[in-house]
């Protein structure tokens, strides 16, 4: 798509992008004052949004839709299935850089290129650039199209030492979208896994002398002690790619045959998610913003290791209206996802006393209107929650347990007094990620019609009829370039958000949990099980998905 023709009055306003993010209330003017000041102050050249990112006043992603909307021209996320490295080398790296763009499909003689900032790369110039190609223009990210470039040019040298063979698996695994990076010891080699969707994917075998170099070269990155092999050691490392950079978690311990090592990556610049591409329907996201507009009172977010409660409460955390306007402290351990524009993130590190427990009572000091506490662990990070709850404070946490309503057993056992809990709980919600069967390859159930049968009740309570359902499974087609074989691409979130406002009597008596869940049931909300049977019907995930999800769980699976 070619631009359309430009109010250039509106556009020779270096600061027009600020005053757009004040318009839709996403910064403050005062902010924005700041901002232009330093920017002035600087005398810097270019785009004013370089600016507005590094002061954490839009992430990448709201910037690029801004940009996007307001020059008439379709928004694309860039990421490896997106980009095909022939269409990126059109163009060498130097040229690309200086202007911010990305040539990244092609298609006949139909270029796709990527740009930051439309209004300074004019059609004129591209057809200079590509004179051979029918170039239509899409927005991406700056930070996403720097980090594309450099990862189309990056040497295809075979790696001559241990280091940039670890250097260049981890690049990879960046590039597969990978969240864990396993080096697990066999008797002579080591197996590379990748968790990809929350599954582990063999990727070969590292053997011969380069395997106690990889490990060594690993734990030098992740700054821990090569000579120690005997005791357990965690670590921690960085890693650019482009202008992206990512945070490494090491942890390594001795096994029989030899030392396994994990690398975790993390994202640090990734922006705070929507509720819809969590996977949150139009209701229980009601049910949400209604928690987010209440003054004060204690949300849990419950679920296992890995079901993406941080990403919810951080989600949720950037949703809070008035945010401009709030003191929002978070105390986790670790800091995963860093957002310094609108949270105080604070790190535990019980190894010094900088416990949950003893952090929160400072907390409360520093005048917070929402407080986020990473985990409830113990009684004493309980009883300060709820009572910073009860003080006029809006608290969120998270605790391991099998379903939302669970949550109350847990908090009792914990020590917590019922009638205190009855009326600081004001919401919980449960989560699990459920991978997406590949869109490109995936096929109808050969059980669809008995599961259109067997679920019609839930389908009918949700409105869905037969004509728009369609249960669908996984191919693992092998030749599928999308998701490479594996069926999946991608994750979405199963949720149950139950709002607890009115059960204050009941949570108080201990009421039975089946007693609760009837009550939030003709309420109109909606249990793990039913959600996952409602998005795989809309060919979301798939009914394998959702049962391996809620295996454990056995009150959602009645009816």
């Amino acid at each position: 798509m070619t631009p359309a023709p430009l109010d250039r009055a509106k556009f020779d306003n270096p600061f027009w992008l600020g005053q757009a993010l004040v318009d839709a209330h996403l910064i403050s003017k005062e902010q924005f004052t700041s901002a232009r000041a330093l920017w002035l102050k600087r005398n810097l050249e270019g785009s004013f949004s370089v600016v507005l990112e590094e002061l954490g006043l839009g992430n990448p992603e709201s910037l690029a839709r801004l940009i996007a909307q307001q020059h008439g021209l379709p928004e694309v996320t860039l990421n490896a299935d997106a980009v095909q490295f022939a269409a990126a080398k059109l163009l060498s790296p130097e040229v690309a850089r200086r202007r911010c763009i990305l040539p990244f499909t092609l298609i006949g003689r139909i270029l796709h290129v990527a740009v930051a900032e439309p209004f300074d790369y004019a059609p004129q110039q591209a057809r200079q650039d590509f004179p051979e190609h029918e170039v239509r223009f899409f927005v991406a990210a700056r930070r996403d199209i720097l980090a594309h470039i450099e990862r189309a040019w990056q040497p295809d040298a075979v790696p001559t030492s241990a280091t940039d063979l670890f250097d260049r698996m981890l690049r990879e695994a960046v590039a597969e979208r990978a969240s864990d990076l396993h080096f697990e010891p066999r008797d002579h080699a080591l197996d590379l896994r990748r968790r990809i969707d929350g599954r582990l994917i063999h990727h070969g075998f590292i053997d011969g002398p380069m395997r106690d170099y990889v490990i060594q070269a690993a734990k030098i990155a992740g700054r821990m002690d090569i000579s120690e092999k005997r005791l357990p050691q965690d670590g921690q490392g960085s890693l650019q790619v482009g202008a992206r950079h990512y945070n490494l978690r090491f942890s390594c311990i001795p096994a029989v045959n030899g030392e396994s090592l994990v690398v975790r990556i993390i994202d640090e610049n990734a922006g705070l998610r929507s509720f819809e591409d969590i996977g949150l329907f139009p209701a229980d996201i009601a049910r949400v913003e209604e928690l987010l507009r209440l003054p004060d009172g204690l949300i849990y977010v419950t679920g296992p290791t890995g079901a993406g409660k941080t990403t919810l409460l951080y989600s949720m955390l950037g949703q809070l209206p008035d945010i401009n306007e709030l003191k929002i402290i978070t105390l986790e351990e670790p800091v995963e996802l860093r957002n310094p524009r609108f949270f105080l993130q604070v790190p535990v590190d019980e190894r010094i006393g900088r416990t949950f427990g003893e952090l929160l009572r400072h907390f409360l000091r520093h005048d917070p209107d929402v407080i986020m506490v990473g985990e409830t662990r113990d009684k004493a990070t309980a009883e300060i929650t709820l009572r910073a709850s009860l003080t006029g404070h809006l608290c969120f946490s998270t605790v391991h347990t099998t379903s939302a309503l669970a949550t109350i057993e847990r908090l009792t056992e914990l020590g917590l007094d019922p009638l205190m809990l009855g009326s600081a709980l004001k919401g919980l919600i449960a989560q699990r990620l459920v991978r997406r069967p590949c869109p490109q390859c995936r096929r109808i159930h050969p059980q669809n019609a008995f599961f259109l049968a067997r679920f019609a009740a839930v389908l009918a309570q949700e409105k869905i009829g037969p004509a728009e359902a369609g249960f669908f499974a996984a191919s693992f087609e092998p030749d599928c370039a999308f998701c490479k074989g594996r069926g999946y691409h991608g994750r979405i979130a199963i949720i149950e958000v139950f709002p607890m406002q009115g059960l204050e009597a009941k949570i108080a008596q201990g009421v039975a949990i089946s007693s609760l869940l009837s009550e939030l049931r003709e309420r109109g909300c909606r249990t793990l099980f039913e959600d996952g049977v409602r998005k795989a019907a809309r060919g979301l995930t798939t009914m394998e998905e959702v049962f391996g999800a809620i295996a454990e769980t056995k009150i959602e699976m009645r009816g």
